[in-house]
């Protein structure tokens, strides 16, 4: 009966102490970066908070950034040529932290929208 035992609760001893460590992974609140989110994914069209496709609706102080809900909504059914990031729109912590770097953007100034890149 004991050597039974052992054949049985030896390999729940492996799976325990194989998944512990993914577990304890999971438990752990992670950091994400908002910062690091926008430039990755969103700075080679809106550096700086504007607009290069649209100057005159910039992200920094936009109406989709009014509440979590409609900043969501509003990645989740881009408009135009604008791409869908599923990794964000599903992934909470990283929609929170892009919404929250977004929100601490400041608007273009004209000048700054007025600037064009010289062709070489």
């Amino acid at each position: 009966m004991k050597r039974r035992l052992n054949w049985i609760l030896a390999p729940v001893g492996v799976v325990v102490v194989v998944c512990l460590p993914s577990i304890a992974e999971k438990a752990a609140p992670r950091k994400v970066d908002g910062e690091q989110i926008y430039k990755q994914y969103c700075a080679s069209c809106h550096t700086g908070g504007g607009n290069s496709v649209k100057p005159s609706r910039p992200v920094a102080g936009s109406k989709q950034l009014a509440t979590m809900a409609t900043f969501k909504a509003y990645l989740s059914a881009p408009p135009g040529h604008m791409p869908y990031y599923r990794s964000i729109v599903a992934d909470p912590q990283v929609l929170d932290a892009l919404y929250h770097y977004c929100k601490k953007l400041t608007k273009p100034t004209k000048q700054a929208l007025g600037r064009r890149i010289p062709s070489g």
